[in-house]
């Protein structure tokens, strides 16, 4: 227990143990004495209670405040850092999307296709749409597995798509879509 609450105990067991005390006649001068000197020891002991409760009302309001600010700064953090990384998604998938779109419409220039109508899909669920139209209209002989050799000799060896794109200077996202694109000319030619 806590020093001041056995205070309070010790004040309360004489308090009780005044009143439950016979009482002596009036005529001695030293009961009235004692009996003032207790009412004043009692007095000063309750304002001293005051004055602490006091002051631990005005400690935890204080904490309160200081909690509510942290959490409201930890709560303008969280929004911060939540616009930040929806940023840093769309930049990456753009830095994904916009080289697999260069390639393939660098491949349709290679091909001879620059005076035909090209198609570049911006998601890259259109990439499969795209892949189709594109090996639909350049010659069989020079499929993907042919355009690139080291890439997929590298995947036939276990290599990861990580250790694939950082060898070859690509993203990881162009090696799997020219992987998945070769599944798919492979279930074409089928």
């Amino acid at each position: 227990m806590e020093p001041w609450q056995y205070i309070v105990l010790v004040g309360a067991v004489v308090a009780v143990g005044a009143f439950a005390m016979p009482r002596k006649k009036p005529d001695s001068n030293e009961a009235p004495q004692s009996v003032r000197n207790m009412e004043t020891a009692l007095d000063q002991f309750m304002e001293n209670m005051e004055k602490d409760n006091e002051h631990l009302i005005r400690l935890i309001a204080e904490s309160q405040q200081t909690a509510k600010q942290e959490a409201d700064s930890k709560d303008k953090r969280i929004a911060t850092l939540e616009e930040r990384c929806g940023q840093l998604e769309k930049l990456l998938q753009e830095s994904l999307v916009k080289p697999a779109e260069a390639r393939l419409q660098a491949e349709r220039t290679a091909a001879g296709m620059a005076g035909q109508a090209a198609y570049v899909p911006a998601e890259p669920s259109a990439w499969k749409e795209a892949a189709i139209t594109i090996e639909n209209q350049s010659p069989k002989s020079n499929s993907i597995h042919d355009r690139y050799s080291e890439l997929f000799r590298l995947y036939a060896e276990g290599k990861s798509i990580e250790a694939i794109a950082k060898k070859l200077g690509m993203n990881k996202g162009e090696v799997q879509l020219i992987i998945g694109l070769s599944k798919q000319e492979g279930s074409l030619h089928v």
